[in-house]
């Protein structure tokens, strides 16, 4: 999304780019871009809260809130220097991923400090949002001069948060047309090792992250099975492409845990795996396949905007609202499929049809591509004149396209078990934020506790305070002496 961004901007701006990155060394080689050390937040939400307002403080100048060594302040630097500042696409601003969402907050509170314009870009809100989360999230919104939004909940959300028409927008993933970018020397170079070879000819690309971790599920291995039953189907290899780990990793870590697992289940003999490739290559790659299957969100991001007919399976309630969002954006969310269309046979029956109507799913795509390509081009003029410190007119953004709709009763099942999958997932994400937050109010009020514990002790072990004890103590046997009582 923001190697994106940046494509886009290049292309409208004659400016100079700097990246806040975990690895501003990889960040500025890989891209060849400038990059600052972003500011990083603690998980628990006590004490992400509580650094908030460190960087807050920092911000507007006090130097004594946060070490000198800390990364906030080569933020603000950073910042400082800048004509404007973006924060790109994502779906992190929930409390889920908190921590994230505080970064992105510390990053607007720095621009609306220093007075520098700031832009929202290709952004999922929610759905779960811890009630001191939801007035981070409204306060770095309402710092935007424009925001963009990726699915028409969070538009909803936007508007509910008090962001009116002209500053709030429907625009696509900032990664929907991702351009493509060469990497091979780039990644051999890194890696010191021989790439795998690429997919040739036509071929099924795959991406399947871990299980919704928070629920405890164990799909992999039926996935195995729809994975082995679609290369039957189609009389194609399916190459699963990792899109997370480290670059240039073809064995651990990622997204590889997961191919491994489906690995190990499938009997078709028709899997292959890929290492992690640079963004270019990773987009191209799922851009050449015939078809996509993922519970990722940016393999059909990537698959949609290149015509490609694209099955999507969500592990719970966050990534159904992303996936389905992307996939109605292009009017194929009879595609987008809750987990229950896993077990239900619903992702066997949404593959076949998919593939059966597959020119059809293409030319629908290709009549929608011109609108939708037209409104993000839009998007990014705005954005352009934005961090230009020039006016910008009112966008329509995306218009409701008509869907091209599935035939099979697995869609209508699939619609069916969507609002009660949405509920309970949603649920259970909701009761993990809140059982965070709860732990990391437990752990201050600990460690406040042991504070004061410290503290009395100290007190009691003092050389005043045993002093005033004999003093004490002699004061009440004098009185005693002198018929008195102390």
């Amino acid at each position: 999304m923001t190697v994106a961004a940046v494509d886009e901007l290049k292309k409208r701006m004659d400016a100079e780019f700097v990246l806040l990155s975990r690895d501003p060394v990889q960040t500025s080689r890989l891209y060849g871009v400038g990059a600052a050390h972003t500011v990083e937040f603690p998980w628990p939400p006590a004490e992400r809260a509580r650094h908030l307002e460190l960087v807050r403080r920092a911000a507007a100048g006090d130097r004594s809130a946060l070490p000198s060594a800390d990364h906030t302040w080569s933020v603000i630097e950073a910042i400082g220097e800048a004509d404007g500042v973006l924060i790109a696409g994502g779906g992190n601003m929930n409390s889920l991923f908190g921590w994230l969402l505080y970064e992105r907050a510390a990053v607007a509170l720095i621009a609306k400090q220093l007075g520098k314009p700031l832009v929202v870009s290709g952004q999922t809100f929610g759905p779960a949002l811890l009630p001191q989360d939801r007035t981070v999230l409204q306060e770095l919104l309402m710092s935007a001069a424009l925001v963009g939004a990726r699915e028409p909940s969070s538009y909803a959300l936007g508007r509910e948060l008090g962001l009116d028409s002209e500053s709030l927008v429907r625009v696509l993933d900032d990664g929907s047309f991702v351009a493509m970018r060469p990497a091979s020397d780039q990644l051999d170079a890194q890696t010191g090792r021989q790439r795998k070879e690429l997919p040739d000819g036509q071929y099924i690309a795959a991406t399947f992250g871990p299980d919704a971790w928070r629920e405890g599920s164990n799909n992999l291995p039926a996935l195995a099975a729809v994975l082995d039953r679609a290369a039957d189907l189609t009389g194609l290899p399916v190459y699963l492409l990792p899109h997370m780990g480290p670059l240039g990793s073809d064995d651990s870590g990622g997204d590889h845990d997961s191919h491994r697992v489906l690995l190990e289940n499938s009997r078709s003999g028709r899997l292959r795996t890929l290492p992690v490739l640079p963004v270019g290559e990773a987009a191209s790659i799922t851009k050449a396949a015939q078809l996509v299957l993922t519970n990722r969100y940016h393999p059909a991001v990537f698959g949609l905007a290149a015509g490609v007919p694209v099955v999507a399976v969500s592990n719970d309630a966050y990534s159904d609202v992303r996936l389905h969002g992307a996939m109605g954006n292009w009017g194929l969310g009879d595609w987008s499929l809750p987990l229950p269309s896993l077990a239900s046979g619903g992702m066997d029956s949404g593959i076949s049809e998919a593939w059966v109507r597959r020119e059809e799913v293409r030319q629908h795509l290709g009549r929608v591509l011109p609108d939708v390509a037209q409104t993000q081009r839009e998007w990014w003029d705005s954005v352009a004149r934005v961090l230009s410190g020039a006016q910008t007119e009112t966008l329509t953004g995306l218009a409701e396209v008509t869907p091209l709709a599935a035939e099979g009763s697995w869609s209508r099942e699939a619609k069916e078990q969507r609002t009660l999958f949405r509920t309970l997932s949603g649920s259970v994400g909701r009761l993990w934020t809140e059982l965070d937050d709860a732990r990391s109010e437990r752990d201050v009020l600990a460690r406040s506790h042991a504070e004061l514990i410290r503290d009395r002790e100290a007190i009691l072990s003092s050389r005043s305070f045993r002093m005033a004890s004999v003093l004490r103590r002699s004061a009440h046997v004098l009185g005693r002496l002198r018929g008195r009582r102390y």
